[in-house]
């Protein structure tokens, strides 16, 4: 019946698998030996629960589960986490356990078999230990606190009495704990709540006469008191008092990626001709000097397969023969992300996802098509990097990829010299292009999917007096259309320009309908200009702005905007600043921050390893604690908290 269920049951979130015990293990066996120490050892990345048989658990348990671990899991003093309520004093086998630290989670040095999860490294050395002096006639009946004996060395002694065999691995696990000056962490909800709850069944330590009612009340609401985290939690020795001595160590983060090949594959600069311009082009030359330098200070090797001239300073460059030549390449692992879609089955193959205008706006993009490559690879990565989270979300909704896990999504940013300009270089380009009015700005190409019909017949609809009291000033393409307002198109105007002229426009407006990121928006609010925004930004990127930008979808809405413009009904100017600083223009958020989140990814994953690109996928470093990065003002450096 035991097996019948257990194979019958569903388990939706991974692998299942049953183990047949071909004899009697009891609760010692079962519970040391499931969990081998060599699963243990290479199961740093896993969060294992024990339930036993007669255990519910809350529907909050993995919620609560796996940041708690995450937060925790560098001291040097855990032993594990449980899921339960801890009533046991162990001083003197009471039953109330009182902790009265504002409800906030705290260690014990007692062990919670009721929901237990086991930290990796210490549950691989318990489990070999306990092997080492189980067959050395050695049992675990002499721990005592203030010369008594504690609870389980009672019980253990009044077993063996009575010729009984204990059996109990608490037992074993408090002598190790506290040979070792080890805790389990406990929740310590309102209401002596819990993520889990026994049944109290009938068993081999417990007669079953509270069966029938759950032994304490489950949590089964979010609340504040689940998102409790103190940094140095109380201590509990035996008899359930604080310990008032200094805390354990947290253990150090650590980064060695020798015999670790990150490969770039720059082909971008192929189709660029060498050229270092383009978005692309200019993205991955500002993100990849800090990948390399993070990878090289680590011990690693980073390799750029290099086009048209275009090598990177620190980086093995090579021509890299249309990827032929990755499995000559040195290391042990390695990981390839590309530029533009190009994918190798001779490493880890990360690909790199910037939009999918081509499939939101109708253009043809099926085999033989430039951008099949970028579609068929979709299938073969084991992982993706996106600039955005309308990409990211693309990848759902176009191609059932839905698993954020495998995506690295970081938004672009702008670079630093978007700040507002001064009075006098406004004054002295409007001067320079012949700028006489107060002017509404709009960048780059105008064509379909970018939506500038809309800023059209917005102005169109205008009063007259305000279509005569402003200008519209293009930067880049023509105009050739009549539009009843005054229209001036500035074609060659340089990068350091853009600032000046973002800074004294009246208005930035920017309709696009679809994006990438969508760029010039961010640049705009950096230099203070208020924005017009169209239904990229309202619908798929709102977290950019939120209220602080203007929203048109129609001419209608686009004349609304505008009169409010004139009637200075505009955001702060501050406001866009600093959530600009958010987006490049603080040296912390920068591409620094875009290098980090990517380099993170291909070195931690996790990854799609049933693909073709994803089965030589595995993690650059075993412990996901390591090499782990924060942003600094010059570039990153490896995390010390």
């Amino acid at each position: 019946e035991v097996l019948r269920v257990a194979r019958a049951f569903e388990w939706a979130y991974g692998r299942k698998a049953v183990i047949e015990r071909g004899k009697n293990y009891g609760l010692v066996g079962q519970w040391l030996t499931t969990w081998t120490a060599e699963d243990a050892r290479r199961g740093l990345r896993s969060s294992v629960l024990m339930l036993e048989d007669d255990m519910e658990v809350s529907p909050l348990f993995w919620l609560w589960l796996k940041p708690t671990t995450a937060f925790y899991r560098r001291r040097t003093d855990l032993f594990g986490i449980s899921l339960q309520n801890q009533h046991l004093v162990a001083s003197n086998g009471r039953s109330d356990l009182h902790v009265d630290n504002g409800h906030q989670p705290y260690l014990y040095k007692v062990p919670g078999s009721w929901g237990f999860s086991p930290h990796p490294l210490v549950w691989a050395e318990f489990v070999a230990w306990f092997k080492r002096l189980s067959v050395s006639g050695y049992t675990p009946d002499d721990l005592q606190f203030e010369g008594k004996d504690v609870i389980t060395t009672t019980w253990w002694k009044h077993l063996s009495r009575g010729g009984g065999d204990p059996r109990m691995w608490t037992a074993w696990a408090m002598r190790f704990m506290e040979d070792r000056g080890l805790f389990c962490l406990y929740p310590n909800l309102p209401q002596s709540k819990a993520f889990v709850s026994s049944w109290n069944e009938d068993g081999e330590h417990d007669p079953g006469e509270f069966k029938g009612r759950r032994s304490t009340p489950l949590q089964m609401e979010w609340d504040a008191w689940c998102e409790a985290s103190p940094a140095a939690p109380w201590r509990l020795n035996f008899d359930g008092r604080p310990i008032s001595s200094p805390q354990a160590p947290i253990r150090k983060r650590r980064c060695d990626l020798s015999g670790k090949n990150v490969i770039f594959d720059g082909y971008i600069y192929h189709l660029q001709h060498g050229q270092k311009k383009g978005g692309v082009a200019k993205m991955w030359w500002n993100i990849v000097p800090h990948m390399i330098h993070a990878v090289h200070n680590h011990s690693g090797t980073f390799t750029a397969c290099a086009y048209a001239g275009v090598e990177f300073e620190g980086a093995l460059n090579m021509d890299c023969k249309a990827l032929r030549k990755v499995p000559q390449m040195p290391g042990e692992s390695k990981t390839l992300f590309s530029s533009y879609y190009q994918g190798t089955p001779d490493a880890c193959f990360v690909h790199m996802v910037y939009d999918h205008i081509p499939e939101r706006t109708g253009m043809e993009v099926g085999p033989g098509t430039e951008y099949w490559p970028r579609i068929d690879n979709l299938r073969h990565a084991g992982g993706f990097l996106s600039i955005s989270k309308s990409t990211t979300d693309d990848l759902c909704e176009l191609y059932g990829m839905c698993d954020a896990a495998y995506v690295s999504t970081s938004d672009n940013r702008a670079a630093p010299i978007f700040k507002p300009a001064s009075r006098r270089e406004v004054a002295n380009f409007k001067e320079k292009y012949g700028i006489h009015k107060p002017y509404i700005l709009a960048v780059g190409q105008r064509h379909g999917y970018k939506n500038y019909q809309i800023l059209w017949d917005g102005i169109h609809a205008l009063p007259q007096p305000l279509k005569d009291k402003y200008m519209v000033v293009l930067l880049g393409q023509n105009e050739t259309e009549e539009h009843g307002i005054e229209v001036l198109a500035i074609q060659g105007a340089t990068e350091g320009e853009m600032p000046i002229a973002y800074t004294g426009a009246a208005v930035f407006v920017y309709p696009s309908k679809y994006e990438g990121f969508g760029m010039p928006p961010v640049e705009a609010a950096a230099c203070g200009a208020p924005l017009i925004l169209g239904p990229f930004h309202r619908d798929r990127m709102h977290h950019v702005f939120g209220e602080l930008a203007q929203y048109a979808t129609t001419g209608e809405e686009m004349r609304t905007a505008l009169e409010r413009v004139a009637r200075g009904e505009v955001s702060d100017k501050e406001g866009l600043i600093e959530r600009a600083r958010l987006y490049g223009t603080d040296p912390r958020h920068g591409w620094n921050e875009v290098a980090r989140d990517y380099l993170e990814y291909l070195i931690h994953g996790p990854f799609r390893t049933h693909t073709l690109g994803g089965r030589n996928c595995r993690p650059l470093v075993e412990d996901p604690d390591d090499c782990r990065f924060v942003t600094t003002a010059d570039g990153m450096r490896l995390a010390d908290d």
